[in-house]
């Protein structure tokens, strides 16, 4: 008898501190007649018992970002090209900030929907008319009460839409300046006197850290403690492309184009889009972000840099040290294609 009271005690514990999410993407019609109008609704509910304060992750439904939030495939299963942006984000310096903006708060029961609009975000030239399936990205970040996080994945209903006429958008393009990346001077657009140097002094110092990154690659072509730390277990083929990247990230920021007009969100770095090649739009934390180090305008620019195709083309797979080194010994394959794991490694966190 106390053993089964105290089960139904323990049960009832355990389902006072439920948490649950569930995430259901909807578009406003079954057919889109092209993809300028090519929007979706993302509703996240709250369906355990507990609150849940929730980061608006730019990788998440719950930022309008257009980053590859969602899934765009087929019915042969082929995935629609993704030609949004790649943002810099940290996670943890945003919880502990703790700006009301930078969370959604949802008490059970509770739901909230955001709006996306994915013309010029997916091109389904190369994937064509037809069924499609749109889900989401569902690991959301919840940010505990000591402002520490904790991670949690809501189940995922998809929407089905039928897609005809114009396969790819141009609407929200931007067009990038015509830059060669061996440009020997930055340019800028929408920046002070004093953001031009703050950014001058972050692209020499991030170049810097490309060369000694460079340096100790190919002071070690078998890998080192290092290299491991970062990136993985050694193999010559992930080594090669880590060197090529910071080979280039030597001398190619020199020759970029910086926005400071365009963004001014206090919560992200920067964002660049990988497939323009020479543009890096600057936000509103990347100002207050120190000079060199960890998480710093120097390794920023390391980081976006390796989003650019022409460098590396990496994704944002984690965010922060603790993530990204779990990431270097779980998948060293996605640590190399980390834009983080390559900002963390030229500084030698």
């Amino acid at each position: 008898m106390l053993a089964t009271a105290a089960f139904v005690l323990s049960t009832a514990l355990l389902a006072s501190a439920d948490r649950s999410l569930s995430l259901k993407v909807a578009a406003p019609s079954a057919e889109i007649t092209d993809v300028d109008n090519f929007r979706v609704a993302a509703t996240v509910s709250n369906t355990g018992s507990e609150t849940l304060r929730l980061l608006r992750d730019p990788r998440s439904p719950l930022s309008t970002y257009a980053t590859e939030t969602f899934g765009v495939v087929n019915n042969k299963g082929d995935r629609a090209a993704f030609s949004g942006v790649k943002v810099r984000y940290s996670p943890q310096a945003v919880a502990k900030a703790g700006r009301a903006e930078s969370f959604v708060e949802l008490k059970p029961g509770e739901s909230v929907t955001v709006e996306h609009d994915l013309a010029g975000v997916y091109n389904l030239t190369s994937t064509g008319v037809g069924a499609y399936t749109v889900d989401a990205a569902n690991l959301f970040r919840v940010v505990e009460a000591d402002s520490s996080l904790t991670d949690i994945y809501a189940d995922v209903v998809a929407a089905k839409v039928k897609v005809q006429g114009k396969l790819a958008s141009f609407k929200n393009a931007v067009v990038a300046p015509a830059t060669s990346r061996m440009s020997k001077r930055a340019s800028y657009t929408g920046c002070s006197s004093t953001q031009q140097s703050q950014i001058s002094s972050a692209i020499s110092s991030g170049q810097g850290y490309a060369s000694s990154s460079y340096s100790h690659l190919t002071s070690n072509p078998s890998g080192s403690t290092r290299y491991t730390r970062w990136f993985g277990t050694f193999a010559s083929s992930r080594y090669n492309s880590v060197l090529n990247s910071f080979s280039r990230l030597r001398t190619y920021p020199n020759g970029w184009t910086y926005n400071c007009n365009t963004c001014s969100d206090p919560d992200t770095y920067a964002y660049v889009y990988p497939s323009r090649y020479g543009t890096v739009y600057l936000c509103g934390y990347f100002w207050s972000a120190p000079a060199t180090g960890a998480g710093s305008r120097a390794d920023t620019i390391v980081h976006e840099g390796t989003h650019f195709t022409q460098v590396l083309g990496t994704d944002d797979y984690a965010y922060g040290q603790s993530s990204c080194l779990s990431l270097a010994k779980s998948n060293p394959t996605n640590a190399v294609y980390n834009a983080d794991n390559h900002a963390f490694f030229s500084v030698n966190a």
